[in-house]
């Protein structure tokens, strides 16, 4: 949820709760209000009538008092008792409904007898008081909240809009090519300072990243010629006579280990070329023609002498628009990682469909981690020949084009399954 939405809707449901809550409270403080009138009118006209009663009844019979109207009725009783207020609901047939009546009974004594006196007073009038006052409340409250809100709403966006200024400047921020996000001044305190640290933290973070790149660009360049001569001298070493078996041994370790220095350089040399996207010869590539050229000869010795069953399953073709080396070192690399940590007599499935390319095979039991299989420098298994550059390798080609590259271990198999976003996905 968005700042703003988690805002407003603090608000939203504040107003929610005031309506359903003042509401009815609203309407009972009135309605009671009323009816504590109602009952102090009754009260009143009930004392005003005991004395012209008491006036009347000795000049003339009950029947014959001319100022009683219909609200009043006046009985006899058979014993005294307290007087009581309530609300009573009687059909109107001029009105054609249900009448509200507040009622008072009270003990009169008439020529020493006791009668009992009830006066009643329509509330309709209140309840229509009551009713328009509510939806005069009612119309108030809601508008008054209503205005609030959008107040509120149109400030907060415009308060915030700095800030989703700099959040979208930071999401295009490319650490790479990017030296200033070019934050302006909001006017706002807080959000400038806010601007100027991340601003700070930007050129910061480019500056470490071109002098790491650098770094890494001269080491790998200035390690391939001492690498180059220690591989020859120590070629011309193992031509030299008279060798003991322990020295030849020395000395093949020695050339075996230049030999993997060299390929580390290269592999890291290429690592930083993808990097900096230094591949722009493009040409249309068939996926299928590159994985059989593989499979049919560069590593088919391989495949071979590990006695490894390949079945391929070629439903469709991709056709992809891209540079042919890295499109062959993004091959190879799953290729020959599903070689070289499968065991003897094991089983490689490569499937092609639409748009996804799965290279599947058997090796240890155990399912990968998923989490670090595609980080630099990260092996699985006890494979001395690995330098743990390959999947790392693979997933920056399909990262420089928007491929996806994951793992899965399905059926006792560990599958690099790749989708390619459209059927001509690598156009650069």
């Amino acid at each position: 949820m968005k700042l703003l939405q988690k805002t407003i809707r603090g608000y939203l449901l504040y107003s929610i709760f005031t309506l359903v809550v003042a509401i009815p409270v609203f309407y009972f403080t009135i309605q009671n209000v009323l009816r504590h009138q109602a009952d102090e009118e009754l009260l009143s006209t009930k004392e005003s009538l005991k004395a012209r009663l008491e006036a009347e009844f000795e000049k003339a019979g009950l029947h014959e008092i001319k100022f009683l109207d219909s609200g009043i009725r006046i009985l006899p009783a058979a014993n005294e008792f307290k007087d009581s207020l309530f609300t009573i609901n009687e059909y109107d047939s001029a009105e054609e409904e249900m009448i509200p009546y507040r009622v008072i009974r009270s003990n009169i004594h008439l020529n020493g007898h006791p009668y009992l006196l009830t006066r009643k007073i329509s509330l309709l009038e209140n309840d229509d008081l009551i009713k328009t006052i509510l939806n005069v409340q009612v119309t108030l409250l809601i508008l008054l909240l209503a205005g609030l809100f959008i107040i509120n709403r149109r400030l907060s966006i415009r308060i915030w809009k700095p800030f989703y200024r700099t959040l979208e400047k930071l999401k295009k921020f490319n650490v790479e090519k990017d030296s200033r996000l070019g934050l302006a001044k909001s006017g706002i305190n807080e959000f400038d300072d806010l601007n100027h640290s991340l601003e700070g933290f930007a050129e910061r973070t480019h500056q470490a990243f071109v002098s790491q790149k650098e770094f890494a660009e001269n080491a790998s360049h200035e390690l391939q010629t001492p690498l180059a001569i220690m591989q020859g001298k120590l070629e011309l070493l193992m031509q030299t006579p008279n060798l003991s078996e322990e020295q030849a041994n020395l000395i093949d370790e020695l050339a075996d280990a230049g030999r993997r220095m060299s390929h580390l350089n290269k592999n890291l040399i290429l690592l930083t070329k993808i990097e900096n996207n230094q591949f722009h010869e493009l040409e249309k590539i068939s996926l299928r023609s590159v994985i059989e050229n593989f499979t049919d000869t560069l590593y088919l010795p391989a495949i071979e002498q590990k006695l490894i069953e390949l079945n391929k399953d070629f439903q469709e073709d991709i056709l992809l628009t891209g540079n042919r080396s890295l499109i062959e070192i993004f091959t190879g690399n799953l290729l020959g990682n599903a070689i070289r940590y499968n065991p003897v007599k094991g089983k490689i499935n490569i499937s092609m469909r639409a748009n996804m390319l799965i290279i599947a095979n058997t090796g240890q039991t155990q399912p990968l981690d998923p989490g670090k299989i595609f980080n630099r420098f990260q092996k699985e298994g006890t494979n001395s020949d690995s330098l743990g550059l390959g999947l790392e390798i693979a997933r920056k080609i399909a990262g420089l084009y928007a491929a996806e590259l994951s793992y899965e271990c399905k059926n006792g198999l560990h599958r690099f399954i790749t989708v390619f976003p459209t059927a001509d996905l690598f156009v650069k």
